[in-house]
């Protein structure tokens, strides 16, 4: 059959329509047919925050016993340290750990076991030299090192420490000549040694009697607990050999004792002492403070003046420290000490860094440098004094002692 031609027009103009149809789109449709799956928001890349490493550092104090008075200043000096170590090593965290020796040898081993038990890095103290050769024969087994910022016993030079204990104060042997000299510069010639038996007043008395160059009226010692000494014997004796003067190596509360019991049987010489009474705190442990007039004392000088020392004392007076304290510089300073010989090397030989920090290391105390056995040169001493007038009780250092200059003004 033929088609008719009309019909032609007609199916092209239908096929070119379905052309367009399937091939063309919606004006709003996207370019590609088919999206992709939605983009996700990448973590920024940042470093993993450094590892804060605790430290703990042990504290040994006389919080009882016979200078007891005296731990509210160890306390205060070392919560300045914390502070500050805390603050300067961002990398570490230092926590100070406390303890109470009681000026006891038998308690400071007990408490430097407990500190040892803890896990402690270091430790500061003690202050009874009795308290630290008891403690460093703990510590130097467990492998902890020590820094004692107030024991001057001569025994500290040669205990047997495996090479780790350390001390921030001079040697009694050099405060031993210190004393002779005072003594004999105030014109006495026949002086009584009264001495504890403990190893601060035993060292420092045998070795004052080893250095005086005359005779000594007598040398009495006796224990200083409570109950264990008659001051009044010990003053008898004095009275009884026709001495001139008295040096005593004793504490606070026992010195009060026999300085009151000397002036009570008539003694009219010279009084004379060591460090153990050598602070305005003396005078609290009188009760008729006119018997303090003039009684002289050596202890160790500070250091000279420096920003270190003005830092330390500014912070102190701040943060309210204790009054009439003793060794609050050194207290500083151990603490400080030991916390920069730890961070100059937290992974090595702790000894072998603080034998390095320990060369002319600047403190609030002065300029110290360890010799071979732990022990420094200091400064020299002041040497102190106490004038009464009517209840009013002053204390002043006006002289100093060194090695090379002996006695001269401040």
């Amino acid at each position: 059959m033929k088609l008719n031609t009309a019909i032609f027009p007609l199916l092209i103009a239908m096929a070119a329509f379905g052309l367009v149809v399937a091939c063309g789109g919606d004006d709003d449709a996207p370019d590609v047919a088919t999206a992709g799956p939605a983009a996700t928001a990448q973590p920024i890349a940042t470093e993993a925050p450094p590892e804060v490493r605790t430290i703990k550092i042990g504290l040994l104090s006389p919080e009882t016993g016979p200078i007891a008075q005296f731990a509210p200043g160890f306390a205060d000096a070392a919560q300045i340290a914390l502070s500050e170590i805390n603050a300067e090593y961002p990398g570490f965290r230092f926590e100070l750990i406390i303890v109470d020796t009681g000026c006891d040898a038998t308690q400071a081993a007990t408490a430097t076991q407990s500190l040892v038990d803890a896990g402690v890095t270091a430790i500061v103290g003690a202050a009874c030299s009795g308290a630290t050769l008891a403690a460093i024969a703990v510590a130097a087994p467990a492998g902890i090192p020590m820094l004692s910022y107030a024991s001057t016993s001569p025994a500290i030079t040669t205990a047997d420490d495996d090479g780790r204990l350390f001390r921030i104060v001079p040697s009694d042997a050099q405060q031993a000549v210190a004393l002779t000299d005072v003594v004999s510069a105030a014109g006495v010639s026949n002086p009584a040694v009264l001495a504890m038996t403990n190893d601060y007043g035993a060292g420092l008395g045998d070795n004052f009697a080893s250095a005086w160059s005359g005779s000594l009226c007598t040398q009495v010692g006796y224990d200083p607990t409570e109950g264990s000494y008659d001051a009044s014997t010990l003053a008898q004796a004095v009275v009884d050999g026709g001495c001139d003067s008295v040096v005593l190596m004793s504490y606070s509360t026992d010195g009060a004792a026999i300085v009151e019991a000397l002036l009570g049987q008539g003694f009219t010489g010279s009084i004379f002492g060591g460090d153990g009474i050598a602070d305005s705190a003396f005078q609290n442990e009188f009760t008729d403070v006119s018997v303090l007039n003039n009684v002289i004392a050596t202890r160790p000088r500070q250091g000279e003046d420096s920003s270190v020392k003005a830092n330390f004392e500014s912070a102190y007076a701040a943060a309210g420290g204790a009054e009439g304290a003793i060794y609050t510089h050194e207290t500083y300073d151990a603490i400080k000490f030991l916390a920069a010989a730890i961070v100059s090397d937290p992974d090595g030989d702790l000894v072998a860094a603080i034998n390095k920090t320990g060369q002319s290391y600047v403190g609030a105390s002065g300029t110290h440098t360890f010799d071979s056995a732990g022990d420094v040169l200091g400064t020299g001493y002041s040497v102190c004094q106490f004038a009464v007038t009517g209840s009013s009780v002053d204390f002043s250092c006006p002289r100093i002692w060194t090695a090379d200059a002996g006695l001269s003004s401040e």
